[in-house]
């Protein structure tokens, strides 16, 4: 692929993606952050580690961001998930704690495979994210 050729895909899938699929990429962009993540903590490489978990960090802050609240019960306890997970990934890179990562994933991962069945349900194909 050409040099920028990449980032110009991310910008016209992001550019071109529904409300659903945004959040889909989000979720699938916070997983490959947080895999490698623990990856890089597993080779004691403190540095990539720790670029891997401020932009997994800035993930989490901008899901709970963009919940619309006015909508009960469901956001406020998303809302409240997101606020435990951004202070697990701060432990996991303040500690180097690689089970605190594990831990955001596993509560994740659902999260996004739910997202993706919505996405799915409303007739529009999930995004498809490339690391």
């Amino acid at each position: 692929m050409l040099p920028g050729g990449y980032h110009a895909y991310q910008r016209v899938q992001t550019e071109t993606s529904s409300p659903g699929q945004l959040v889909v990429l989000l979720y699938e962009a916070l997983l490959t952050d947080l895999q490698r993540a623990d990856a890089a903590l597993a080779d004691g490489d403190s540095e990539m580690a720790h670029a891997r978990l401020m932009r997994a960090q800035a993930i989490v802050l901008e899901l709970g961001a963009s919940l619309d609240r006015s909508y009960g019960e469901i956001p406020e306890q998303l809302g409240a998930l997101y606020g435990y997970a951004y202070r697990r990934l701060l432990d996991a890179n303040l500690q180097k704690d690689r089970a605190a990562v594990v831990e955001v994933a596993a509560l994740m991962r659902p999260l996004r495979d739910a997202w993706l069945q919505a996405v799915a349900a409303a007739g529009r194909p999930a995004p498809v994210e490339r690391s």
